[in-house]
């Protein structure tokens, strides 16, 4: 239960990423932002999916819907908003 509280699925992290992801959209009005967060929910949906069913890890707290009765929907949440924000800051180092 600590490595949650200590891990990305901590709500403090989401709330962090997600207007930065937000704001990343709305300032450089390119979709391409989104494609690094489909990119990371899936490799993040594919991870968590095989570390719960090999029992490596669980998350036992509820939530609002779990992916196959084991993962959490905010899990993959958090690797949506985390990929568009790095897409975010590397637009923003680049200038563009």
């Amino acid at each position: 239960m600590d490595r949650l509280k200590k891990g990305p699925y901590n709500p403090i992290f989401l709330l962090l990423v997600i207007p930065i992801a937000i704001i990343g959209l709305v300032v450089y009005k390119n979709t391409i932002i989104i494609e690094p967060g489909i990119l990371c929910a899936l490799g993040g949906l594919f991870y968590e999916l095989r570390g719960t069913k090999n029992k490596n890890f669980e998350y036992p707290q509820a939530s609002l819907y779990l992916i196959a009765g084991r993962l959490p929907i905010e899990v993959i949440l958090v690797y949506f908003f985390s990929g568009m924000a790095c897409a975010t800051y590397i637009f923003f180092r680049l200038g563009i």
